[in-house]
């Protein structure tokens, strides 16, 4: 194609495609301006003390243990965002859980607000004739929760909406609690 129909892009991508060359003694020269600049920035005393830490990051081993010292620092900031945040005195409201479930012999209620315990943080519900409930206080906030029935078989609450997703294969269901304006 003649140079005159081609048009300024091609000829802009044509120029930046081609390979620059640079004389041998360019990364020499610019290492002794690098230094000779560095050499004058030097500060004495408390500054210099000061200016060292801007200076550790000029060394790759100082480099990565700093960015894996902000990388954790970060994880555990997420991680502490994760957790629930502890709750001043009253923001715990009681709530009633009831099943109806003639047949079972035992019903204990599991969720996030008692992580998920079947052991010592598992709220046991006590029969009233094939009705099963437990009232215990628990935080405000949106929390999902299931019964166990018989320690084994977890039944998503018949009377409260179910949760999106489903924890680890299990039904769920979902409960706001919201603080009392007493």
């Amino acid at each position: 194609m003649p140079e005159w129909q081609r048009s300024t892009l091609e000829l802009i991508v044509e120029e930046l495609r081609r390979p620059v060359k640079i004389d041998e003694s360019f990364d020499r020269r610019v290492m002794v301006h690098v230094r000779r600049t560095y050499a004058r920035r030097r500060r004495r005393g408390i500054a210099g003390v000061l200016g060292a830490a801007s200076r550790i990051t000029h060394h790759p081993a100082w480099a990565a243990a700093l960015a894996a010292g902000i990388v954790a620092i970060a994880a555990m900031g997420v991680a502490r965002s994760r957790q629930r945040p502890a709750t001043a005195a009253g923001s715990h409201e009681p709530v009633q859980f009831v099943l109806v479930a003639p047949t079972a012999r035992s019903v204990a209620v599991v969720g996030d607000f008692n992580d998920w315990g079947l052991n010592d943080s598992a709220l046991i519900a006590t029969n009233h004739e094939g009705v099963w409930s437990v009232t215990a206080p628990v935080p405000t906030g949106v929390h999902r929760y299931a019964y166990v029935v018989n320690g084994k078989d977890w039944v998503a609450d018949p009377s409260a909406p179910r949760s999106a997703g489903d924890d680890f294969g299990m039904p769920s269901s979902v409960l706001v609690v919201e603080e009392s304006t007493k």
